[in-house]
């Protein structure tokens, strides 16, 4: 099928949305990389003899391409612009993902799914520059938030389609379907969507500095590493917490982290009417103080109080992501506005999913899990004053 005309002009938020679906569904294609190994550890670990530590350490080959990937996306998208690297990731994430399953040693399954996490890493700045450039500013929020319902999806769905899939299928043939799912989707998008016609700004030094000596520069870094400390660092260790130190089950404290989830989608979508709204300012500070709050609590409370606070802790933390990425949209023009992601973002995952983990596991090797989850608390509530540092285009305030 030919493929349509680039859209050039902003578009209202229903003309735009089947483009916005479109997006997030390649989001959510994008996302399967990160999850897609949780509920297939097992399985990989009988057939290949490795250990706990060896298989924990795949999450590593993923996330440390998409990190290194992200941060050099601006080189590609200054030369292809952003509709054709939205869809030249997606393309290599679909055909890395299937490389994975067919994948004859374990050695060849880690340099492969290091190549996926490279490929996924082109996608995210160039999706939310395609997003604000397909849509009038007053929609940023909402149209952000459409793209953000993708991850909260994948928490939940990924896990339970691959292991239902796993039933009837080996490990290898998870992927597969996965990875084939990324290619239909990218032919849909080559097809049928739209935006994503202008270039982004290659990291060059010009680039670089006019993003790095923004005064909100070094702001928008700790609130996205406060953010996705609040998303990821509770996510990662309250099993071990709410059996070691609270005396859940397993049983439990896992259903209890899938139900957490639920609603996330819904949540990142509605935040998105809040941010058109009352602004990417107040709905930042609010999610950064209600997660904040919720996720000190997680260290005194127990019983069923507890089980509240585990439950409403990720439903508030996702309500940041489409806040802070209208913020930062808002505080850096078009033509620098992917190399900013491209460099907030991955500081953000480096600190805030990479260093929180290790530090509350410091407190419960110290046997205090209680402790450093009020000490990540504190540090999310200190999130909320930096809000007031930002400042944004009085026409995009």
């Amino acid at each position: 099928m030919p493929q349509p005309p680039f859209q050039t002009a902003a578009l209202p938020l229903r003309a735009a949305l089947p483009s916005l679906l479109l997006l997030a569904g390649l989001f959510y294609a994008n996302f399967v990389s990160r999850v897609i190994m949780a509920p297939l550890l097992a399985l990989v670990e009988h057939e290949f003899g490795i250990n706990h530590a060896s298989a924990g350490g795949l999450f590593l080959f993923v996330a440390g391409g998409m990190s290194l990937s992200m941060t050099c996306s601006g080189f590609v998208a200054g030369r292809l612009g952003h509709r054709r690297t939205v869809l030249l990731s997606t393309a290599l994430l679909g055909t890395f993902l299937i490389g994975a399953g067919l994948s004859r040693s374990f050695f060849e399954l880690r340099a492969l799914l290091l190549a996926t996490g490279l490929a996924g890493g082109l996608y995210f700045p160039s999706a939310v520059a395609t997003i604000t450039t397909l849509l009038e500013p007053r929609h940023w929020g909402r149209g952000l938030a459409v793209h953000e319902m993708a991850p909260n999806l994948a928490f939940v769905t990924v896990p339970l389609l691959a292991t239902a899939l796993a039933e009837v299928l080996p490990w290898r043939g998870v992927f597969l379907v996965f990875g084939s799912l990324a290619l239909g989707l990218g032919g849909l998008f080559l097809a049928f969507g739209r935006g994503g016609d202008a270039r982004g700004a290659a990291p060059r030094a010009q680039a670089l500095r006019e993003v790095v000596l923004h005064p909100a520069f070094p702001v928008l870094v700790a609130l996205f590493s406060l953010a996705v400390a609040a998303s990821f660092g509770p996510y990662s260790m309250l099993p071990l917490y709410l059996t070691t130190e609270r005396g859940v089950t397993p049983e439990t404290a896992n259903a209890l982290l899938t139900v957490s989830r639920v609603a996330g989608p819904l949540m990142a979508l509605a935040t998105g009417f809040v941010v058109d709204r009352i602004g990417a300012r107040r709905t930042a500070a609010l999610s950064l103080a209600s997660s904040g709050l919720m996720t000190l609590l997680l260290g005194p409370l127990s019983g069923p109080w507890l089980a509240a606070a585990v439950v409403l802790q990720p439903t508030l933390s996702v309500c940041f992501f489409a806040a802070g990425l209208t913020a930062m949209s808002q505080t850096y023009g078009q033509g620098v506005r992917n190399v900013a992601v491209s460099l907030v973002v991955p500081l953000g995952i480096l600190l805030g999913s990479g260093a929180t983990p290790t530090a509350l596991g410091w407190f419960g090797d110290q046997g205090s899990f209680a402790t450093g989850f009020v000490v990540l608390g504190v540090c999310i509530l200190g999130g909320v004053p930096l809000l007031r540092l930002l400042r944004f285009a009085p026409q995009e305030a």
